[in-house]
């Protein structure tokens, strides 16, 4: 049976506006290819189209097929590029017309709940909070999305310019205009189509670190900053004190810090990244000053000024005789050449507007820069009140507290195996004899503890070290520089990739300390914060004992220094990699619990990291509504997650979207650090440890103990295709074995999208239900009795509705073995169709997503757009794996990924 949501969309039509939008930018696209390649090129896609929209619930499009099967190379690489640009088009069509729904269901009567920090502020004020709780509550919040690359990225920076210009037009057209200016319009979108089609979609060359961080950054500066300015702008005069508010939202970023697997990254993209994101911040504040230059020419000749502001403004080079009167200007001009030498000094280029170098001293830090920009605020306080200040001048305050000259902080990642064998080679030519590999972890912690405890280094310039040790040092000593050069806000954490012991936190300890950012001694101190990741089902178990262990330790609490706050990253990747959706998400969720438990027996605060992806089966879905689920006391006003690939452009592309949803994060975060603490009835305890278990067995059973299971994923889905083509910049695979433990979780569930399995985002479920014997009013007092449960079955809904069971049937037949890709098949797809019943039941709805319109309007509308490109791909791969190995079809299965996952847009 095909999914019901794809179903709905046939008796339920999409809204005007999307269907609207969409038949004018596909009409559109038709025409230009008409325009370009001829009648002929535009009736074969029209052809296509047409035999697409006459596709079975089986999967079955026998026109279609027909049409593929007689397909030249060249031809199917046309109508790959025709239909993955269709599908870009419908997302753009799709999305100016959800941000009017947003707006329009803001503005709606009687909707009382907190989308917005100010919401959320109004209704703590209503329970009783008063300014002073609030300020506390402002002064401990740490929101930070942080930015993180894809191994399945599949567009470059050219087609998202493209892409983002027809939006803005699109977004034009939603206003009643006078023909003449409708008919510009359509013509400006003609042109950008036009353009788009002549653009190349993806890279010849796999994309690099560069190329990502440029990517990312292009986003940061058009979208993400502008809608972080309005917001500090927003929340500094509707809920700060006295115009103040603590820099309770920031950036991250993983972009060229994540050295996890990744060759690619080391000292030199640390250096660039910081480097290039700080050219973007520097660049805006330089531009903010030169507006309050223009505004502040005020003259001594009518107002008093402050000592302060006069001292500051003498410090001005060559002021010009006509400013000697307007101390403002002159401390503005000072404040400008500062940030100049200070870009000069991390970027080696001027800031925007400048004219020439300067020679004045940089600011040593940002906190410098803050107290200029505060003397000033003071100064008109003092001589005009509060109200001469405006909120410009406290908004760039705000920003500069939140952005320092770093933008982003940036992360560095390792795997904790790295460090091991790095330890070991500094101990081994440091002529101590130790021989670290071969320590068991007592001894190994013991040995740590130690070197830990003075100040000698393990390092010898005189020493000639392997490669990869080699890369380490020179990482550490480049995020060293950093720290130096940025202030220690520029790295936000040091992550600790396969954590399973108390060395694994303290090796990279050990090593920080050879570069200076951890001091040994009898009370060690740390520059860096350390956060341990702990991934597979198995390490989220033994998280509490591994966190305890540590805290356990003197060292500890000096490294963490005097309001202790420990990081840990929760991985949901590899724990659904591992253990299957629900054993996945019940262990994070009793992980994070488990966690605070323990740091606050400690005294220790706790910040819980979540490596979320943009798919559900690696923890996707709305950012806020994954806060608002956490256990109860595990937010405590802090918490960071990562923000994946696609997902960066679908949720912060524009700035109306991605205010929306820093905005809504924020509130998220307030709302779920007040709520009250209380344990579910035991009853409802034991049978989600019942269901989790059963459906860790359930899963396992299929993926790792079926021996036919491996190949049948490697035949079944386009991984294979996948491995080899440049989207991403870091490799598929840990290892060059085929083993599913050795995958990388991005490519494993990125190759069930492609297949339209989502099989990571529900498979397990059923089973596990029926393997605990679980009735329909249990699941339901699951339901209620944990958050973390309500939002896992609506996110797993979404994911059932976006597979399509006779899509992926066809995709089995390309297998070689078909008695054993039949028999796994069959076991998939009951296990589907009893995940779809059950989902139902417990929440009494006729079809997937029947609660949620718009999203089944979503779900259907990509449907349309992908399905025709799931069958050219099936055909394509029959061509490559029969024997055909022309670049043409190479470069249509590349072209088929692209436009699946764009079409489907949360696929790895």
């Amino acid at each position: 049976m095909r999914d019901s949501a794809l179903s709905l969309g046939a008796s339920r039509p999409t809204s005007r506006d999307v269907r609207q939008n969409a038949n004018l930018l596909g009409d559109l696209l038709i025409e230009a290819i008409g325009y370009l390649e001829g009648e002929e090129a535009a009736g074969l896609v029209s052809k296509a189209r047409k035999a697409a929209a006459h596709e079975t619930e089986e999967g079955e499009a026998p026109g279609l097929d027909h049409l593929f099967a007689d397909l030249s190379n060249d031809q199917a690489v046309f109508l790959a590029r025709a239909f993955a640009s269709h599908s870009l088009l419908a997302n753009i069509g799709e999305d100016v017309a959800g941000r009017r729904r947003h707006a329009e269901a803001d503005a709606r009567p009687g909707d009382e709940r907190a989308r917005t920090l100010v919401d959320a502020v109004t209704a703590l004020k209503a329970s009783g909070k008063t300014d002073a709780d609030l300020a506390k509550i402002f002064a401990a919040m740490n929101v930070v999305p942080v930015l993180t690359a894809h191994p399945t990225e599949v567009r470059r920076r050219s087609m998202v310019d493209r892409e983002t210009e027809i939006s803005r037009l699109m977004s034009l057209r939603r206003h009643h205009l006078p023909a003449d200016l409708e008919a510009d319009i359509r013509e400006r979108l003609f042109r950008e189509i036009a353009l788009m089609w002549r653009t190349r979609l993806y890279r010849p060359e796999r994309i690099t670190v560069k190329d990502e961080i440029r990517n990312a950054l292009s986003i940061v500066r058009t979208s993400i900053l502008p809608a972080m300015v309005d917001l500090y702008e927003e929340w500094s005069g509707k809920i700060g004190s006295h115009g103040h508010i603590a820099p309770l939202l920031k950036m991250g970023s993983w972009l060229g810090g994540d050295r996890d697997g990744h060759p690619g990254v080391n000292g030199d993209t640390l250096k660039l990244a910081l480097s290039s994101q700080s050219r973007v911040i520097l660049d805006w504040y330089a531009g903010e000053v030169r507006k309050l230059w223009s505004n502040l020419a005020v003259s001594t000749a009518y107002t008093p000024v402050s000592d302060e502001l006069l001292a500051l403004a003498a410090q001005a080079k060559d002021p010009s005789v006509h400013r000697l009167d307007e101390p403002y200007r002159l401390a503005l001009e000072l404040i400008f050449d500062r940030l100049t030498a200070v870009s000069q000094k991390l970027t080696g280029q001027w800031v925007a507007y400048a004219t020439s170098r300067t020679d004045v001293e940089p600011y040593a830090h940002p906190d410098a820069f803050v107290a200029d920009l505060q003397i000033i605020i003071e100064s008109l306080e003092a001589s005009g009140g509060e109200r001469l200040v405006g909120s410009a001048l406290r908004t760039l305050v705000a920003v500069a507290k939140a952005c320092g000259f770093h933008l982003m902080s940036l992360d560095l990642r390792q795997n904790a195996d790295v460090h091991e064998r790095t330890i070991h080679e500094l101990y081994q030519r440091s002529g101590s004899g130790v021989r670290y590999l071969d320590l068991d972890e007592e001894a190994r912690s013991k040995l740590l503890i130690e070197e830990l405890s003075h100040q000698r280094p393990l390092v010898s310039p005189f020493t000639a070290y392997g490669e990869e040790t080699a890369k380490e040092l020179a990482t550490m000593e480049a995020a060293a520089q950093a720290v130096r050069d940025y202030g220690h806000a520029c790295i936000g954490a040091y992550i600790i990739s396969k954590s399973a012991t108390l060395s694994d936190i303290l090796e990279p300890l050990v090593l920080l300390k050879q570069v200076g950012l951890v001091w040994g001694g009898a009370a060690p101190r740390s520059s860096l914060k350390i956060a341990p990741l702990f991934e597979t089902i198995e390490d989220l178990e033994n998280g509490p004992r591994v966190l305890r262990q540590w805290l356990e330790l003197p060292i500890s609490r000096t490294i963490l220094g005097d309001r202790p706050v420990q990081e840990i990253m929760l991985g949901y990747s590899d724990s659904n990699k591992d253990g299957g959706y629900v054993a996945s998400r019940r262990g994070v969720a009793r992980g994070a619990s488990a966690l605070a438990f323990e740091a606050d027996r400690m005294g220790v605060g706790i910040q819980l990291f979540h490596g979320r992806g943009g798919s559900v089966g690696r923890g996707g879905g709305p950012a806020a509504e994954a806060v608002l689920a956490q256990p109860a006391g595990t937010v405590q006003g802090r918490i960071r997650m990562t923000e994946q690939g696609e997902m960066i452009a679908r949720r912060f592309g524009d700035q109306p979207t991605a205010r929306r949803n820093l905005d809504g994060l924020a509130a998220a975060v307030v709302q779920s650090s007040q709520r009250d603490t209380h344990r579910p009835d035991p009853k409802v305890e034991a049978a989600m440890t019942a269901l989790a278990q059963a459906s860790f067995e359930g899963y396992r059973a299929l993926v790792y103990d079926d021996p036919a299971f491996e190949d049948f994923f490697w035949s079944a889905t386009p991984i294979g295709e996948i491995v080899g083509l440049n989207i991403g910049s870091r490799p598929a695979s840990r290892t060059a074995s085929r083993k599913i433990e050795d995958l990388r979780a991005i490519p494993w569930v990125f190759s069930w999208s492609q297949a339209r399995f989502m099989l990571p985002g529900w498979y397990g479920f059923a089973s596990g239900v029926a393997r605990a014997d679980l009735s329909t009013g249990q699941l339901q007092d699951l339901a209620g009795g944990f958050d973390f449960f309500a939002s896992l079955l609506s996110n797993m809904e979404l994911a059932l509705a976006q597979s399509h069971m006779g899509i992926a049937a066809r995709y089995v037949a390309l297998a070689p073995d078909q008695d054993n890709a039949q028999r796994i098949f069959d076991t998939i797809k009951r296990e589907h169709d009893a995940a779809q019943s059950i989902a139902l039941a417990i929440r009494g709805g006729a079809s997937l997503l029947d609660n949620q319109p718009e999203l089944a309007e979503s779900v259907a509308l990509a449907g349309h757009s992908v399905d025709p490109l799931n069958h050219l791909q099936l055909e394509l791969l029959a061509r490559r794996r029969g024997g055909e190995q022309a670049e043409d079809v190479r470069l249509a299965i590349q072209l088929t990924v692209a436009g699946i996952a764009a079409g489907l847009r949360n696929t790895g």
